[in-house]
């Protein structure tokens, strides 16, 4: 896990990670965290998944950094901090996951940690399968949606494709997590992923259109407005 703080006042990034280093050493081992202060531009968008940015920078507005991170990598965790608390309505089109006041840092700090604590533990964790007599770890965040063929559920990953002996039931009980949803009888799909929904289908961030069975739409329109209030 790659966190990036963005932010023209080296003391505000220290101080910022300092905080994250405090509070994320104690329950994950497997990241890092990489300060930018200048050079926006060569290195904000691509491989982060963690991005605590400043709006008002002295070179480069925030915001417009924020949509080009989106446009990379469409499920990075965008945390706002600035000062400039009025423009926290106009940084809702990037859909950011916190906005961290300056003026009231360390309160919105510990809130914004906490979720994101959850969020991560919830999203990025290993599930361990055994895929024809061997143990393959694959992460919660990497499954797109499964498919249920015959006595077999197929995981669709970000890179590759795996087939498990057994019903959804069971798979349901193996990754037990909310995000993962069944939308029809041959299709459960992971929320993490998933770009839009109409009334007969949803369409996946990786452009694959699966259909919503009649029986599971009430409960697929309820379980997403839950996933967005999280």
């Amino acid at each position: 896990m790659l966190i990036k703080i963005i932010d023209d006042d080296p003391i505000m990034a220290n101080n910022v990670s300092a905080i994250i280093e405090e509070n994320f050493s104690k329950i994950f081992y497997d990241y890092s965290i990489e300060k930018i202060t200048k050079d926006y531009e060569h290195s904000c968008y691509q491989n982060g998944d963690i991005y605590f940015l400043d709006i008002d920078l002295k070179e480069s507005n925030g915001i417009k950094i924020a949509e080009k991170i989106r446009k990379y990598n469409y499920n990075a965790i965008i945390i706002f901090v600035s000062a400039m608390n009025d423009m926290i309505f106009d940084s809702l089109i990037v859909q950011p996951f916190h906005f961290i006041r300056k003026d009231n840092f360390k309160n919105d700090m510990d809130i914004t940690l906490n979720l994101i604590k959850k969020y991560v533990i919830n999203n990025y964790k290993i599930i361990t399968l055994n895929l024809k007599g061997r143990k393959t770890a694959i992460k919660l965040s990497e499954i797109v949606y499964l498919e249920s063929f015959l006595h077999e559920i197929i995981i669709h990953t970000l890179s590759d494709s795996y087939k498990y002996i057994g019903t959804f039931n069971s798979m349901f009980e193996l990754i037990n997590s909310s995000n993962i949803i069944r939308i029809h009888k041959s299709y459960a799909i992971n929320m993490f992923w998933m770009k839009e929904i109409h009334k007969e289908e949803i369409i996946m961030n990786n452009g694959i259109i699966l259909n919503i069975g009649k029986k599971y739409k009430e409960n697929v329109l309820l379980s997403y407005k839950e996933y967005l209030l999280r």
